[in-house]
C-alpha cells in the first residue's frame, strides 16, 4: 500500500579537513568515539571515550539552598544573598567543577600521499576515504565494532604507513588546563600510552599495525601492555559492523523526503544518534564520545536536562529505539538517594527528588548557575521521558518498579512550591531555562509556562501511569489540571511568566513547550492565544538562536502548521550551524542567520538528533492528542513516504502521499 522508501546515499567528506577534529568522519561504538580527519599524507584519528571524567569539584546542595530562601531573596531584590547561595570556594589544584577529559589522537602517516574525499554508508557503518598516491587513486576502508570494541581501517595492500599515538597532555592547551589541576604525563609503550589521573580510574589508547590493517582500542584501568593481542581483524570489525546497523535500521524508522538534505539530515542524524546511544554503551552527554583531543571539553561535555539531553534521545520515540533510553534513566535512578536529598533541602520534604540541569555521571551539579539549579522542570522533563518510554515501549515493569516513582517525586516537589493564589493554585517563583539570569528580578517569576506546562504533563502522565498499574490517581493531580494554569496569559498571547511577554529573539522556546514537546495547551480553545504567541515568536527573530534551538523551532513550525517554514528551518541549520564535516555546532559558522556566532567551534549532538526527530514530526506529529501525518510536509512535496515510526502504544505505522493522496497502516 505504502509506497516504497528511495534507497540512502552515503555522506560525503571532501579533504583536506584539517580545521578541527569534528569536521571528520565519525564513528562510534556506544562508549569510544573515533573521529578521522587531516590533509595532505596525514590521517588523524582523534579517540574519545564518553566515560572519561574526573569527577572532582561540583556544587553539592546546601540546606541554605531552600526555595524559602530563594523566593525571599527575589523578592526582596538582595542579588548577594541569592548569589552567595550558589557560591563555592575552589581548593588550589582542583577542578570548579567535574568534566570529561580529552583523550588521545592517532597520527597516521602516507608518506607521499595526499587525502582526496571521503565517505560514510550511515546503513552499515562503513566508511572510507580516497587518497593520491603514485599517480593513482587509492582507497583507506574504516569501520568500528561495538563487538570488538575495536576501530578498524584496512589500507591497500603495499601502501606503507607509520602511525603514533599522543595523550591530549601532548598538546598546549590541553596540557596547560590540565597541570594545573594536577595531572601528569602519560606513561608511552611502543604502541601506545597509559594515563594515570589524579582521583579516576586511568585509561589507555593503543593502536595495533599487521600488514595493512590498522586498529584501535581504548581501555579503563588496564596498561597498555595488556592490550596486545587484543585487537581485531578489519573483516571481523566491518562484518560486526553491517550487522549491528542492519539490526538498527531494521529496528525502527526510515523516510524518504524528496528534498536531498533534509534525507542527510534524517539518515546520518540517525547514524549519529545510535552510535553514541548504544543500549551497552554510556549515556550520551552534549557531545557523545566525539571528545577534542587537544583542548579541554566545551560546558564539560555535561549532561544537560533542560533540553539538551532530551534533544539527543528524542530519535528514541518516534524513531523506534527505545532500548537506547535505558542506560540514560538506569544511571539517573542510581542517583535518586542524592535526588532525593536535593529535594529534602530545597522543597522541606522528603518524598520528591530534584535534578539539577546540569551534572556529571554521578548526579553531581556542575556551574553554580543558579536558574539552571532550581529549574525543576529538569526533574520533570526526565519524568516525562521514562512515561513515554513506557508508554511507546509497552514496559510496565519498568513503570511499577522505577519510573512511576519517580514521577511521583517530580511532582511532590511541585506541589510543595505551589501556594494559594487568587482562588487558584500558582508557582510563585521559578525560571524559563537560561532566560535573563543576570537579573535578579527577570531571571524568574510567578508561573513560568514552561514549568506550568511541566506541572501538567506530569500531572496528566501520573494518572494515566496510575490507571495502567491499578492504582487510584492522587487527587491532588487532578488538582492540578484544574486549578493550576495551563500557561501565563497576557498580550503576547503565553508570556514567560505572569505580567512578562516574550519580548527578544531567545534560544530557548520554553515558552511554547505546552505545544512542542508537551502538547497541554487545547490548541482550539486558546486558538487566540496560540496565534499571538506565534506572532510574537516569530517577529522577535533568529538573532540570538543556537543551533540546537533550530530544529526546536521546525517542530514548533510543524505543530502550527506552517510547513514551508518547518522545512526552512531544517534547512538552515544545515547551512548555518553544520561545519564542513556535516557535524552540528552551537553558535552559527557564518553569518546571516543569527548573531550567535562568536564560538563555532563547539560541536554539540541535541542538534543533530533534533533534527532528524524534526524530519519524522513533519510526517506523524500529535495536535491535541491526536495523531496527523505529513502535517510538516510542503504541498509541492509530489512524493513523500515513511516506515515503522512508532506511536504510543507499542504501534508501528507506515505511510505515503502521492500527488496529494496519503495512506497510513498501522500495526502492532
Amino acid at each position: 500500500m505504502c509506497a516504497a522508501l528511495a534507497a540512502a546515499a552515503p555522506v560525503e567528506w571532501t579533504f583536506p579537513k584539517t580545521g578541527s577534529c569534528h569536521d571528520g568522519i565519525p564513528f562510534a561504538d556506544g562508549t569510544t568515539g573515533v573521529l578521522a580527519w587531516g590533509g595532505d599524507d596525514t590521517l588523524n584519528l582523534t579517540v574519545g571515550r564518553a566515560d572519561l571524567w574526573d569527577r572532582r569539584g561540583g556544587y553539592p546542595w546546601t540546606d541554605e539552598q531552600s526555595y524559602t530562601n530563594i523566593v525571599a531573596a527575589v523578592r526582596s531584590g538582595d542579588a548577594a544573598r541569592l548569589y552567595g547561595l550558589f557560591s563555592k570556594t575552589v581548593p588550589p589544584g582542583e577542578p570548579r567543577n567535574p568534566t570529561l577529559l580529552p583523550l588521545g589522537r592517532v597520527v597516521v602517516k602516507i608518506p607521499g600521499a595526499e587525502l582526496l574525499r571521503g565517505e560514510l554508508d550511515p546503513f552499515t557503518g562503513v566508511g572510507s576515504i580516497d587518497f593520491a598516491l603514485g599517480g593513482r587513486t587509492n582507497r583507506v576502508e574504516m569501520a568500528m565494532s561495538r563487538d570488538s570494541h575495536c576501530f578498524a581501517a584496512r589500507f591497500p595492500d603495499g601502501i606503507a604507513f607509520e602511525a603514533t599515538a599522543l595523550c591530549s597532555m601532548e598538546f598546549p592547551a590541553a596540557r596547560n588546563e590540565l597541570e594545573k589541576i594536577g595531572y601528569k604525563k602519560a606513561i608511552y609503550g611502543e604502541s601506545g600510552f597509559a594515563w594515570a589521573l589524579p582521583a579516576d580510574e586511568p585509561v589507555s589508547l593503543a593502536f595495533a599495525k599487521t600488514g595493512c590493517e590498522l586498529t584501535v582500542r581504548t581501555w579503563r584501568g588496564e596498561a597498555v601492555a595488556q592490550s596486545r593481542g587484543s585487537h581485531a581483524a578489519f573483516a571481523d570489525v566491518r562484518a560486526e559492523s553491517e550487522a549491528r546497523w542492519a539490526a538498527f535500521w531494521r529496528e525502527g524508522a526510515k523516510v524518504s523526503v524528496p528534498d536531498p538534505v533534509l534525507q542527510r539530515i534524517f539518515d546520518y542524524g540517525m547514524y549519529r544518534f545510535g552510535a553514541m546511544t548504544d543500549p551497552l554503551g554510556v549515556p550520551a552527554g552534549l557531545q557523545g564520545p566525539w571528545l577534542e583531543d587537544d583542548k579541554m571539553v566545551p560546558w564539560s561535555g555535561d549532561y544537560h536536562f533542560n533540553i539538551n539531553v532530551q534533544e539527543c534521545y528524542s530519535p528514541a520515540y518516534r524513531g523506534g529505539h527505545f532500548a537506547h533510553l535505558r542506560p540514560l534513566f538506569d544511571m539517573i535512578l542510581s542517583w535518586r538517594g542524592s535526588l532525593r536529598d536535593n529535594a529534602r533541602k530545597f522543597a522541606g520534604i522528603e518524598n520528591g527528588y530534584v535534578l539539577p540541569h546540569s551534572v556529571d555521571d554521578r548526579g553531581t551539579c556542575i556551574g553554580g548557575f543558579w536558574t539552571g539549579t532550581i529549574d525543576h522542570g529538569s526533574t520533570a522533563w526526565v519524568a516525562d521521558m521514562m512515561w513515554r518510554y513506557c508508554e511507546y515501549s509497552g514496559d510496565v515493569d519498568f513503570l511499577r518498579g522505577a519510573a512511576f516513582d519517580f514521577m511521583k517525586g517530580a511532582m511532590n516537589v511541585y506541589l510543595a512550591m505551589t501556594e494559594e493564589y487568587g482562588g487558584r493554585l500558582s508557582i510563585p517563583i521559578g525560571p524559563s531555562p537560561e532566560w535573563g539570569a543576570d537579573d535578579v528580578r527577570k531571571a524568574v517569576g510567578r508561573d513560568p509556562s514552561f514549568q506550568l506546562a511541566l506541572a501538567h504533563r506530569l500531572a496528566r502522565d501520573l494518572s494515566a501511569a496510575a490507571v495502567l498499574l491499578g492504582e487510584a490517581p492522587d487527587p491532588a493531580w487532578a488538582d492540578v489540571e484544574r486549578r493550576l494554569p495551563p500557561f501565563a496569559r497576557g498580550d503576547g498571547g503565553i508570556m514567560l511568566f505572569e505580567g512578562r511577554p516574550f519580548a527578544a529573539s531567545h534560544r530557548h522556546h520554553s515558552h511554547l513547550a505546552g505545544l512542542y514537546p508537551f502538547d497541554t495547551i487545547d490548541t482550539t480553545a486558546e486558538a487566540a492565544a496560540v496565534a499571538a504567541a506565534r506572532e510574537r515568536w516569530i517577529g522577535c527573530g533568529t538573532g540570538a538562536w543556537s543551533g540546537w534551538c533550530v530544529p526546536w523551532a521546525s517542530i514548533l513550525h510543524t505543530h502550527f502548521g506552517d510547513a514551508a517554514d518547518a522545512v526552512r528551518m531544517l534547512r538552515c541549520w544545515d547551512e548555518y550551524f553544520c561545519g564542513p564535516g556535516r557535524a552540528s555546532h552551537h553558535d552559527a559558522i557564518k553569518e546571516g542567520f543569527s548573531a550567535m556566532t562568536w564560538r563555532p567551534w563547539i560541536m554539540q549532538m541535541d542538534g543533530q538528533c533534533a533534527a532528524a526527530t524534526a524530519v519524522m514530526e513533519m510526517l506523524v506529529h500529535e495536535v491535541d492528542g491526536r495523531v496527523e501525518y505529513f502535517r510538516g510536509c510542503p504541498p509541492e512535496w509530489r512524493r513523500v513516504s515513511f516506515s515503522n515510526i512508532a506511536l504510543r502504544g507499542g504501534r508501528r505505522v507506515s505511510g505515503s502521499r502521492i500527488d496529494g493522496k496519503t495512506e497510513t497502516a498501522v500495526s502492532k
